[in-house]
């Protein structure tokens, strides 16, 4: 295979852009849409690479490093894309094409040279072309990492929750293979699983019903969401099962005051308001405008915005928004997102021990502020997509020795913590989900 010059140039910036914008997938999508690119072979292949390039991205640094002593991290964005990527088709590359990686790699070099200097060019040039030769072999660290695809921090945490390298093993198997179903909430307002079954049927995607969290149902890659009339109408919800658990395991009442603190993009905060049948309050707190718009659309199709009062502020700063009076409140705070590196790839090399300490802190604050705005007698429901004990049980933990809580003991549908009994995970490799943890917390007179 070989790329027009108008191509690798595409590809050069959507490689560059990628880097700079988060999701990748956006930035990637909007720089071939300029092109006029989106949808063929060239964004076929971007894709790939760029997907398999974020689930090793923190190897494929370590290489750089260990081979030609090269520190990606402390690169301006094209360069550490451009090292990434010639480490990755000098390894990786299973297409087994030479004469497109050499393409590849000369293209990047040349802009190398041109933009930051003859020296960054030949450096490329040299690292993909060692790399290619096999003259480097991995330390044994990194070898246990280029065999899990997993960081060593996050190793040693899943050794201690799982009980083994066995189990942890099933576990990046897990979250390196493509999932094999994805989810959808049954919107009860407008639809039944039924329904939907047969609509998802009619469109040839084979689909069943969830045997864990009632109205969800799980199917099989390949849904055709532009001509899926369900999602248009809010009969569904895109949700993976283990999110769509924690409505149930909130348990709102009808009439119940409840409020949701990082309720964006409202999968949560919607399925509330449905439970309570659109009879209690849901105050529906956002940071982003943005993503509060996104709440907003997806509550007005779902029929759920008439019970739902958007509050635009931060979860740290709750009890200065929200009246101490709620019967439930949500938690779901920003993570290290660990639980769903299948999705999100990159998020395992974003894991270093500053960034746990800081995550964990700010989950404490929010913690906090959530039980304040609860009554006595309410209840709190805390989760996160982390496997991270220092973003779950110890969160919890501190909450229950600081604050006047006690711990709601949960019985399923997941698998209990063998941290902190009383409190539950969801697993990838367990239960096919995101991986979760849940604890439900009551505010003590």
């Amino acid at each position: 295979m070989r790329l027009k010059g108008r191509e690798v140039k595409a590809f050069l910036e959507a490689l560059e852009a990628a880097e700079r914008y988060k999701p990748f997938q956006v930035a990637k999508r909007n720089v071939l849409r300029r092109y006029g690119l989106q949808g063929t072979r060239l964004d076929r292949l971007l894709t790939a690479l760029l997907y398999k390039m974020y689930r090793i991205q923190g190897i494929l640094d370590r290489i750089a490093e260990e081979a030609a002593g090269v520190h990606v991290s402390k690169l301006p964005a094209f360069l550490r894309q451009a090292t990434r990527l010639a480490a990755f088709l000098a390894l990786y590359d299973e297409a087994g094409d030479e004469e497109l990686a050499e393409q590849l790699v000369d293209a990047m070099a040349r802009l190398a040279a041109t933009r930051f200097g003859e020296a960054n060019g030949e450096r490329l040039k040299l690292l993909y072309k060692r790399l290619r030769r096999g003259s480097w072999r991995p330390s044994s660290e990194l070898e246990l990492e280029m065999r899990l695809l997993l960081p060593r921090l996050l190793v040693e945490r899943l050794r201690k929750l799982l009980g083994g390298m066995e189990e942890v093993e099933r576990f990046a198997e897990a979250v390196n293979n493509p999932r094999p179903t994805y989810g959808l909430r049954v919107n009860t307002l407008k639809a039944t699983v039924d329904e939907v079954l047969d609509e998802l049927a009619k469109l040839g995607v084979h689909a069943e019903p969830s045997h864990r969290v009632p109205n969800h149902v799980r199917y099989r890659p390949g849904l055709p969401y532009d001509k899926l009339s369900l999602l248009r109408e809010g009969k569904v919800v895109p949700q993976d099962e283990a999110s769509a658990a924690v409505g149930y395991i909130l348990s709102p009442a009808a009439g119940e005051r409840v409020a949701d603190l990082c309720a964006a993009p409202g999968g949560k905060t919607t399925h509330i308001a449905e439970l309570q049948r659109n009879t209690g309050q849901v105050a529906a707190l956002e940071i982003y405008p943005d993503r509060m718009g996104r709440l907003v659309d997806l509550a007005q199709r779902t029929g759920t915005l008439a019970s739902i009062v958007p509050v635009l502020g931060d979860a740290i700063r709750a009890s200065r928004l929200l009246r101490p009076v709620m019967d439930k409140v949500l938690l779901d705070p920003p993570c290290s997102s660990t639980g769903a590196i299948a999705r999100h790839p990159e998020a395992r090399w974003r894991l270093t021990e500053a960034t746990l300490a800081k995550l964990a802190r700010r989950q404490h604050q929010m913690l906090t502020e959530a039980i304040r705005i609860t009554k006595p007698g309410g209840r709190i429901l805390y989760t996160v997509c982390s496997v991270m004990p220092e973003e779950g049980e110890h969160v919890i933990q501190r909450a229950l020795e600081e604050q006047k809580v006690r711990l709601v003991p949960l019985q399923g549908p997941y698998s209990p913590s063998p941290l902190l009994p009383g409190t539950m995970r969801a697993w990838p490799h367990r239960h096919g989900t995101t991986g979760f943890f849940y604890a439900l917390l009551e505010k003590v007179s």
